[in-house]
């Protein structure tokens, strides 16, 4: 009934335990779709088909060419691909370093909402931001995670795109839901955090270390977008320890169920 659809990319820089992607999204999905570079397709079907998860008929992988350095969009290129493979009419837009969380029930209960509707539409899920433990966030956001597939695409607002045709990074980051001609996707709903309401929990700041490896790449990609220029050199400022904005979530462990 669900699709989870990602990216998967600088495959050998990454620290990714796939058993542990797979057994948290299976147990809410029946299929996975993960779009990688051209050039890393055979490295990314090879590292997944090591999981004791990986089926072919459920975890699928697309690949598309995008010229990181020259295509200040291809971010949002390469999620659309992974959405337009989807073959469920409910999509959930996750990345490597987030779990799903919450009551199963709720889910489909979203997608039932979501079905309900004859127009394209999304919900809005909270996203808790692990930092440094399972105990304590940054921050609670939200964001158009869960949706219905047909007219639905990934990349960037069109009112984000400036007349020259370049971006504005203060309004997109690219990768927003939107319709065939660039309009935001109608939100119908936001989902409340409680401790079984649907709900993604980030890790991206769990490690800090490994934080601070990932972003000697996406230092580079969020320059470009500011800049407007690819600079090969450029490195961004160590995340550190003590951010003052660290708070318990109160969320009970386990964060997020898993099959076996």
């Amino acid at each position: 009934m669900i699709s989870a659809y990602t990216t998967a990319f600088n495959i050998e820089n990454i620290d990714v335990d796939f058993d542990e992607v797979f057994s948290n999204w299976l147990f809410y999905v029946d299929e996975i779709v993960i779009a990688t570079f051209s050039r890393e397709h055979d490295k990314v079907v090879e590292k997944i088909a090591k999981s004791k998860f990986y089926n072919p008929e459920t975890i699928n992988v697309v690949s598309t060419h995008v010229e990181i350095e020259s295509d200040v969009y291809w971010e949002g290129k390469l999620k659309n691909i992974a959405l337009q493979n989807c073959r469920n009419n409910v999509a959930l837009q996750c990345d490597l370093d987030e779990r799903v969380s919450g009551d199963h029930n709720l889910f489909k209960n979203l997608c039932s909402t979501i079905l309900s509707n004859n127009f394209t539409c999304s919900i809005m899920l909270p996203t808790v931001d692990l930092y440094e433990d399972l105990n304590h966030c940054l921050n609670i956001g939200y964001k158009w995670y869960i949706h219905t597939k047909k007219g639905a695409f990934r990349g960037s607002v069109n009112w984000a795109r400036k007349e020259d045709g370049s971006l504005d990074p203060e309004k997109s980051d690219t990768c927003e839901l939107i319709d065939s001609d660039g309009n935001l996707i109608p939100c119908i709903g936001k989902v409340d955090l409680f401790e079984n309401s649907p709900k993604i929990i980030h890790l991206g700041f769990l490690d800090l270390k490994q934080r601070n490896k990932v972003n000697e790449f996406w230092g580079k990609i969020w320059n470009h977008r500011h800049s407007g220029k690819y600079d090969s050199s450029y490195k961004m400022d160590e995340i550190k320890t003590g951010d003052s904005r660290k708070k318990k979530h109160n969320i009970p462990l386990p964060l997020w169920p898993t099959i076996k």
